[in-house]
């Protein structure tokens, strides 16, 4: 497929271990299949002499909005009960949180059994694939990467205020700068900022 054919990119963020391969492949068939590039993946697409946190950071940036691939890489266990889960890599997890902090659209396919966690499942709704399930789950798959696309694009329009990192760190130092600048008029201690 032609790469201008491609309506819009997708940052993968996945394992790169090779016994994830085939359902990393999987996945991006389906963002192809949907005319989505996929993009941006450090170690898989993309590398440089770069800090690799802030290579993903940028390469976050640049895509229209980022596909989580959910395999297992940890087994977990909860102390009070026992219960043994199977967990994403932190990578995974850092990625999510760098695209929510930046106002790209999530989507999420996760290998069956592998739990997801609590914090995607609080940001964007997911679909589980066993590699041979996807046929009954089309519409699904449709909706939710035409709605992410959608969401992309809205943000891309002239005007769409865009909630990034940089911006809400901005905002949150200006209010504390102005807390603290008001109760440094407001204290009524003089004497707490005067030195002979």
């Amino acid at each position: 497929m032609a790469q201008d054919q491609h309506v819009g990119t997708a940052f993968v963020s996945c394992s790169l271990r090779s016994e994830d391969k085939w359902f990393v492949d999987f996945v991006e068939s389906i963002l192809l299949e949907h005319n989505i590039r996929p993009f941006g993946t450090v170690g898989r697409y993309d590398a440089a002499p770069l800090n690799i946190a802030e290579h993903m950071r940028e390469n976050i940036q640049k895509a229209d909005f980022v596909v989580i691939v959910a395999t297992p890489r940890y087994v977990q266990r909860d102390v009070k009960s026992g219960r043994k889960t199977y967990g994403l890599s932190e990578m995974v997890h850092v990625e999510a949180g760098m695209a929510y902090m930046s106002g790209k659209p999530v989507v999420v396919f996760v290998l069956d059994g592998t739990d997801v966690g609590n914090f995607l499942p609080s940001v964007t709704q997911y679909i589980v694939l066993n590699g041979q399930d996807h046929g009954e789950k089309w519409p699904l798959i449709k909706s939710l990467l035409n709605n992410a696309f959608n969401i992309a694009m809205r943000k891309k329009e002239p005007g769409a205020k865009e909630i990034t990192l940089g911006g809400f760190l901005k905002g949150a130092l200006a209010i504390y700068g102005g807390i603290k600048l008001f109760q440094y008029f407001t204290s009524g201690d003089d004497d707490e900022y005067y030195y002979e």
